[in-house]
């Protein structure tokens, strides 16, 4: 039988349409079938409550219910009938009456006679009006409602079925689910943090402000001339001013808070942990983080083992021991170190050990609690690094003074520190120096004897006051502190009353000196001042003290 006759072509049609309606009659029976299993499934679980979670009306129960036409078409795809050409060409003699011609014309490559030409004849002329949709119309209207209620209703139920809990199942599951979300949560802030302190260090180790500065400043010492009093005066000071700034710029709220916290004050931990917790206070104020960093270390070691350990009872021994460890840590870094990131990853990881008591989360819990002692870890680096940057900016504005005291009395000479590496070498020589020239021993003709600086070299001197020229130009700048000294307003309301008792004025005066001291002390903790003007302040006061006692009448 030719593939170009109109019979042939006929039944290859017809043959289409059959595989067709078998593959439509196929989906419409599977999507029935899921449907209802999809229903009796959501009853058995609303009610019920044993498979909490399951089919809950979130967006994953939506999905579900989605991926029901898709299975059905993937059933129907798999498992309708396929027609063969035979079956086609019966439904065809069946429509047309044609008593078997088309049968026996799809049968007539393997039949032998000479009957076949009659055979091709007669149903070619039949083909010519025969309509594959006559011989199978499509009738998918009539079941179509079926397949709209059905999956309707199924929807319907999924938002207005109650969920049931006999069994306390579902209470059970939302507890579990709560803590899950918190955990990832709580993993999620602790990566965000560790990637930002992770950048800062880096940045850190690249490069940073501290040492830019005090590289300029050894560069300034180099350049001094001992007969350039002037120029050296104007140097030191800017210098001064630049690393005074980065100082406070730097000292945050966290640092000077640290900075200030008394070590001797109430005892917040017990006798054996105070002290232990004090000494590290007390090296990371100066630089040296090492015994939090491994007492850090010493836990992760200890989360490795309790993740080892399956005897429940050693297991609880070892999580109160880690429990206390860490809640000590974090009174620490909250109290007496005012650092509120380190205290807050520490309680992250208290809250993660806490979560690996349950069954599910255990694993999970554990691997968080190791994250969160490494963002630890990274934060006391951070602020170990910040401490030791303070430390040299503190180092280099005490330099900075010694360098101003060697430059009063032309000693500050840029040649004897050429070869000079570290800011170290700096101050070990002006120290020297000072010792060496800086102070004189003299016996004045005046009222009391007394060891100062002097004017010139160690000698004996006659008192009187030194010689001034107001000519000289000087790097002295007239200006305000910002300091509120309330209690030396005072000085300019004193009344006279008359004649006055002997030692009254004296009296009023000490007990001024020491009100207006005393302000200025506060000043000093309360203002952001840096360390290398303390003493400058400190001895203004201390030579006023000296001055009232030996102006004081024998």
């Amino acid at each position: 039988m030719s593939e170009s006759s109109k019979a042939y072509q006929l039944l290859i049609k017809v043959a289409q349409r059959m595989r067709l309606a078998a593959v439509g009659r196929s989906f419409y029976l599977a999507f029935l079938a899921l449907c209802a299993t999809f229903a009796v499934v959501l009853l058995a679980v609303r009610l019920s409550g044993l498979m909490p979670g399951l089919l809950d009306p979130s967006r994953e129960t939506w999905m579900a219910l989605a991926a029901v036409p898709i299975l059905s078409g993937l059933v129907a795809m798999v498992l309708h009938h396929r027609p063969t050409l035979p079956d086609a060409a019966r439904l065809v003699d069946q429509t047309t009456g044609a008593k078997d011609l088309y049968l026996t014309l799809s049968l007539i490559d393997t039949s032998a006679g000479e009957y076949q030409p009659l055979v091709l004849r007669s149903a070619e002329a039949r083909a010519v009006g025969v309509l594959p949709e006559r011989v199978l119309p499509f009738t998918w209207h009539e079941r179509f409602w079926h397949a709209v209620w059905l999956p309707a209703l199924v929807a319907v139920g999924v938002l207005f079925v109650p969920q049931l809990d006999p069994f306390g199942k579902v209470a059970k599951a939302n507890l579990v689910a709560k803590r899950q979300d918190r955990l990832v949560e709580s993993k999620k802030a602790t990566q965000l943090r560790l990637d930002m302190v992770q950048r800062k260090l880096e940045e850190h180790d690249k490069g940073n402000a501290t040492d830019d500065a005090i590289e300029e400043l050894k560069l300034a010492f180099n350049k001094m001339v001992p007969t350039k009093r002037e120029d050296n005066l104007k140097s030191l000071m800017a210098e001064q001013k630049d690393i005074g700034k980065l100082w406070r710029q730097l000292s945050a709220e966290r640092l000077k808070d640290m900075m200030d916290s008394s070590t001797s004050g109430d005892q917040q931990f017990g006798s054996n942990e105070g002290e232990k917790l004090e000494k590290w206070q007390q090296e990371l104020q100066e630089g040296d983080a090492g015994g939090i960093q491994k007492e850090l270390q010493d836990l992760k070691q200890a989360l490795q083992k309790l993740a080892q350990t399956k005897d429940p009872v050693k297991r609880a021994e070892l999580m109160q021991e880690l429990k206390e460890r860490m809640e000590d840590l974090e009174k620490l870094a909250k109290d007496k170190l005012h650092n509120e990131d380190l205290a807050a990853a520490l309680e992250r990881a208290m809250q993660q050990l806490e979560l690996s008591d349950q069954k599910d989360l255990s694993q999970d819990a554990l691997e968080s609690a190791m994250e969160s002692l490494e963002l630890s870890q990274a934060e006391v680096k951070d602020l170990e690094q910040a401490m030791k940057d303070l430390k040299e900016l503190e180092q280099a504005l005490k330099t900075i003074q010694q360098a101003k005291k060697l430059n009063d009395g032309e000693k500050l000479d840029g040649e004897q520190t050429a070869e000079f590496k570290t800011l170290a070498d700096y101050e070990a020589l002006y120290a020297e120096l000072l010792a060496a020239n800086g102070a004189g021993e003299g016996n004045g003709e005046g009222e009391g004897e007394g060891e100062g600086e002097g004017m010139g070299q160690r000698g004996f001197g006659k008192g009187g006051a030194a010689p001034e020229d107001d000519s000289q130009v000087t790097g002295f700048k007239t200006e305000q502190s910002k300091s509120p000294v309330v209690a030396g307003k005072m000085l300019l309301s004193m009344q006279q009353k008359g004649e006055a008792e002997k030692g009254e004025v004296v009296r009023d005066y000490k007990v001024l000196l020491q009100t207006v001291k005393q302000g200025a002390m506060e000043a000093l903790n309360t203002e952001h001042i840096p360390p290398g003007y303390h003493e400058g302040i400190k001895g203004y006061f201390d030579a006023l003290e000296k001055t009232n006692e030996a102006n004081k009448p024998k």
